[in-house]
């Protein structure tokens, strides 16, 4: 938990719902669970820092934009994170965690985008992005001993029938596993079914001394 952080789990709890509905409390939502009680620079680390607001109004701006009086940058909490270059609500990606996070059987991007009422491309970007967020480190140790390592292809529905090969016609995204015998999963959505991207994706995966089975 951030220094400042004074919000227990039950707090939390209670404003997710919020959070998934309304884009400001969304905003300040991931605001504390970023900066705690003590917003800083992304830049500079200065918490000499203030919410920028409409001049009009005297609401949040409407891109939600902090200031730091030190650098006298201008940036959100979008900034070095999943979300950042992504210009769906924040409510939906607040959305998106809560599902991800509770579902026993997990979400697809189709159930996100009929909860959220997006593009099917963007609620597969999005499903994507936390997937690698919550995905374990990248330096973690290789698969040793036995691994079992498959590809399919995963979401989307055919848009033309009759075509025999996997994927073509289709939405699907193309993905891998691989899964030590008793022992962990990795997962990954690949950018081809090629053997060169899987061949590549099994030794980034896969200890060069185990033992890969493949289908």
């Amino acid at each position: 938990m951030k220094k400042g952080h004074n919000l227990s789990n039950s707090n939390l709890i209670d404003q997710i719902p919020l959070a998934c509905a309304d884009e400001l409390a969304a905003v300040e939502f991931l605001e504390r669970q970023r900066w705690g009680s003590t917003p800083c620079c992304i830049r500079c680390g200065s918490t000499n820092v203030y919410a920028m607001v409409d001049a009009k109004t005297g609401q949040r701006s409407s891109r939600f934009l902090w200031r730091c009086r030190d650098c006298k940058q201008q940036y959100t909490v979008r900034i070095r994170t999943i979300y950042e270059e992504s210009r769906i609500e924040l409510r939906h990606w607040c959305y998106a965690f809560w599902r991800a996070c509770t579902s026993k059987k997990g979400v697809s991007a189709l159930e996100i985008r009929q909860h959220c009422q997006i593009s099917y491309k963007s609620a597969l970007f999005l499903m994507n992005r936390i997937r690698f967020a919550m995905a374990p480190d990248h330096d973690s140790p290789k698969l040793t001993d036995t691994a079992d390592c498959h590809e399919t292809y995963v979401g989307g529905t055919p848009r033309y029938r009759g075509i025999g090969k996997r994927g073509r016609g289709t939405k699907k995204a193309p993905f891998f596993a691989a899964v030590q015998r008793e022992g962990e999963l990795r997962q990954r959505v690949v950018a081809d079914m090629t053997g060169e991207t899987l061949r590549a994706a099994i030794r980034e995966e896969v200890d060069a001394h185990a033992r890969s089975v493949t289908d």
